[in-house]
């Protein structure tokens, strides 16, 4: 990914991982459920360019040009996004288990969800201490 530009990366992320969904979807349910997943790939992939050239924050989190500050801004999107998603695995993990069926889809997220955080917490500190700035501290 080094030698790609750095607008060219999230397309071409989307345009391989789609494409890779899209022959999943060719194998499973056949050419027209393929055919509408890359559809919506090349859409997803064009707009990542689309976007990723605009002069924004948006565009530069997506085009992957950031500042500091917009680098801060993509971290704690990620933040919220990992939150929500372990918040929707939890509840379906609960669901699931109310209605009786398969539980092991909720619990292998919600498992790697707290495996991860917890690893995060030991790569990341310094010494006990943290390295954020909060303020003019």
């Amino acid at each position: 990914m080094v030698s790609i530009k750095h607008r060219l990366r999230r397309p071409a992320v989307t345009a391989i991982g789609g494409s890779a969904i899209a022959v999943a979807a060719l194998i499973n349910s056949g050419w027209r459920s393929a055919l509408v997943v890359e559809a919506v790939t090349v859409a997803a992939a064009f707009g990542y360019y689309v976007l990723g050239g605009r002069d924004s924050d948006f565009g530069a989190v997506i085009g992957s040009h950031t500042d500091e500050r917009q680098e801060s801004i993509g971290m704690r999107a990620r933040s919220l996004a990992a939150c929500v998603m372990g918040a929707v695995a939890a509840a379906g993990f609960v669901i699931a288990t109310a209605r009786g069926s398969a539980t092991w889809p909720f619990e292998l997220f919600c498992g790697v969800g707290a495996a991860s955080f917890l690893a995060g917490l030991v790569i990341y500190r310094a010494g006990g201490k943290s390295k954020v700035v909060h303020g003019a501290e």
